[in-house]
Order: C-alpha cells, then structure tokens, then sequence
C-alpha cells in the first residue's frame, strides 16, 4: 500500500512545511511472509521532522525506541521482515536501515538495527514470548549509541 501526508504550519514562532510518505509490499508464500517498505518522515530544512505524537514509533521504527520522535533531519527507514510459524508459535525477524531524510555532512547515516520475536500460545489463557532489539548508531553527531534491548514476558487472559 501507499500512504502519502503533507504536514505544514505558517504560525509566525514555528513554520514548517514535512511530508510524509510509505510504500509497502508484502508477499505470502508456503507459511512465511515477507514485507519491504520504505517510509520517509521527512524533514524542513534539516530543522523539522515531520511529527507523529500520537503514534506508536516502536512499532513502526524499530523496537530500541531510537526513533520514538522524529529528528530534526527527519527519518527515511528501509525496511525488511520475515515472519512464520515454527513449534506452534510465531516468529519474525525484521531489518531497518535508518538514514536522514535532509542530511548534513556530519548527518546523514542514522545507523541500523535488527529485530527478533518469538511467542507462543499455551492451552486457551496462557502465552509467552521473547522480543530482542539490537540497534548500531550511525553517524556521531546523531547522538545516538550502540543499543541493545531484550524483552521477555508471560501473559494470561481471562
């Protein structure tokens, strides 16, 4: 699918004019599924990245939370993942490339991570899973650093 948004203020103490787009494909082939994507949160002038306050970037940009807010120099991802079934759980590997939308000489590689989930459903109240991040800052002057996340939990429903 497509998506496609223009975010814009011409408020005198902040103007700015971002746009947003993503292109998704995805393909189910023999219990695997694949999905490609590219998303850009773009970026005004390396001074605005387009903004999403109310959504979820954990589940969008990457499970280390890097990205929970877009950076100034916006937010271009490159995204693959792979998904299936395996001992009567599902699983998913996913691959994010990061880069800025309106780089800089000293800006421009956001760096990259990968993701990995497992969880099963136990009987017809219980499930369990492990969800590992593992994210390599790019450039420097990013701000960003080496980040590794693990999760592990237990749930019941009633």
């Amino acid at each position: 699918h497509i998506e496609v948004a223009n975010q814009s203020s011409s408020n005198a103490s902040q103007e700015f004019d971002a746009m947003y787009y993503k292109i998704d494909l995805g393909a189910a082939l023999n219990g695997y599924t694949l999905n490609a994507a590219y998303e850009s949160l773009g970026s005004d002038g390396g001074s605005y990245g387009f903004s999403t306050p109310l959504a979820t970037g954990h589940k969008f940009n990457g499970w280390s939370d890097q990205f929970l807010g877009t950076p100034g120099v916006g937010l271009d991802d490159l995204y693959v993942s792979v998904s299936g079934k395996l001992a009567g759980g599902k699983w998913l590997l996913a691959y994010h490339d990061f880069s800025a939308n309106q780089g800089s000489a000293t800006v421009d590689d956001l760096g990259s991570e990968v993701d990995v989930l497992y969880a099963k459903k136990f009987g017809k109240h219980y499930s369990a899973g492990v969800k590992y991040a593992a994210y390599s800052a790019g450039d420097q002057a990013a701000g960003k650093v080496d980040t590794d996340k693990m999760w592990v939990w237990v749930g019941a429903t009633f």
